[in-house]
């Protein structure tokens, strides 16, 4: 066995570690063979994450599902270096979607108006083939259309439509594509 395929078998056999010992909370295909080291999750009891086939996971990625949080990744997602999900309510990522490097994906606020006592959820979920650019931030309640792209340093607050270029703070479409 050459050094390539020793280290593809070795990621195969941690990924599949992490599922059991998950506890069934963690769902990836065994056939995962692009995961880095370094990544962090956290599944509270309840919560759950499930990660498609042939996901590319760079280092430093954080995925945290906690108070009953599911996050669904399709297949074919590249995550670059940084990228941070959590989920109280639910994230959902569709198939063949790339998000760059330090991007930031949440579905709650803190409820600021009742002294930071609990949390306002809503779910995100961002459709199949979007870009999402560097530094980007995607807050709770938020769908983003099959295809659109999100530019650099954008906070998206509100939907964005299916093709569409969307970028600035708060992010607003650019063109359609």
């Amino acid at each position: 066995m050459t050094g390539h395929a020793l280290k593809k078998f070795l990621n195969g056999l941690r990924t599949e570690a992490l599922c059991l010992l998950s506890g069934g909370r963690l769902k990836a295909p065994f056939a995962q063979r692009k995961w880095e080291s370094g990544f962090r999750m956290t599944i509270e009891k309840g919560s759950s994450i499930r990660i498609g086939r042939n996901a590319s996971i760079r280092r430093n990625l954080s995925l945290i599902a906690k108070n009953g949080g599911c996050i669904e990744i399709g297949h074919d997602v590249f995550m670059n270096t940084n990228v941070s999900i959590t989920a109280l309510s639910r994230v959902e990522i569709g198939d063949r979607t790339r998000i760059a490097n330090n991007v930031v994906i949440v579905d709650h606020d803190h409820d600021y108006m009742h002294g930071y006592r609990g949390y306002i959820t809503a779910p995100v979920i961002i459709g199949s083939d979007v870009w999402i650019g560097a530094n980007a931030v995607i807050l709770k309640g938020t769908s983003i259309g099959d295809g659109a792209v999100i530019a650099a340093g954008a906070v998206v607050a509100k939907s964005v439509p299916k093709g569409a270029v969307v970028g600035g703070v708060p992010a607003k479409v650019l063109k359609e594509l």
